[in-house]
């Protein structure tokens, strides 16, 4: 299928605001599969406006700019999920192009960046898709784990980004933490010992060796 985006675009030296895209895997895209990418659209419009009037009544709009901003991106994180994980709403390969078309309906709910995230720095590298992520723990979890500043750090990294099975790994750490604002520690940890390691090259049994090492040295 495709999902839509806008940006702006440069058209015999006139720029032109909110111009439509088709980011998809596939070229030559038929009527069919653009009409279903309009329906997509809308119903992303339509999902974070009923989240944003959620966060609004829940009171956890006022959070933005403040310290406990973590509990807002989870349960926008919750709610993007129930779409996202749904393959009748969004297929699996075109689930990296979601985070980008979410900036184009987030309105009030966007944390307010001028230039966002996943124009800088990759589809996989954005605010929505870290709210998505930090959403598979429950709120404790995250907040003992570290606040919204610390998650970034983490999710920026690399390895984070290019190899699912660490985030995964972390999950099997989340019920028995080994302190407050463990994060915020562990991750220049990781970040040293992965430095030059490519971890899609290992198998699971010895990526996991590796990280359990490295938190016994980080908490021992």
């Amino acid at each position: 299928m495709a999902v839509i985006i806008r940006e702006e675009q440069e058209i015999a030296g006139k720029k032109f605001n909110n111009v439509k895209f088709y980011l998809s895997d596939k070229r030559g895209l038929t009527q069919e599969e653009k009409e279903r990418a309009e329906k997509l659209d809308q119903y992303i419009e339509s999902a974070l406006k009923n989240i944003t009037n959620l966060c609004r009544s829940n009171g956890l709009l006022a959070l933005k700019g403040k310290s406990g901003v973590i509990a807002l991106w989870h349960f926008v994180g919750q709610r993007i999920a129930e779409f996202v994980d749904d393959v009748h709403i969004v297929l699996p390969e075109d689930r990296k192009y979601i985070w980008r078309a979410l900036w184009d309906h987030s309105g009030e709910l966007a944390p307010g960046e001028k230039e966002n995230r996943s124009r800088k720095a990759g589809y996989f590298r954005d605010h929505w898709h870290y709210c998505y992520m930090i959403s598979r723990y429950s709120l404790g979890q995250v907040t003992k784990a570290g606040n919204w500043r610390a998650w970034v750090e983490f999710l920026d990294s690399p390895w984070t980004r290019n190899d699912e099975r660490i985030p995964e790994w972390i999950s099997r750490k989340m019920s028995n933490p080994p302190c407050q604002n463990w994060l915020r520690k562990f991750t220049p940890s990781v970040r040293n010992a992965l430095r030059n390691v490519h971890t899609s090259v290992l198998t699971q049994e010895e990526l996991d060796q590796r990280l359990d090492k490295l938190w016994a040295e980080t908490f021992p």
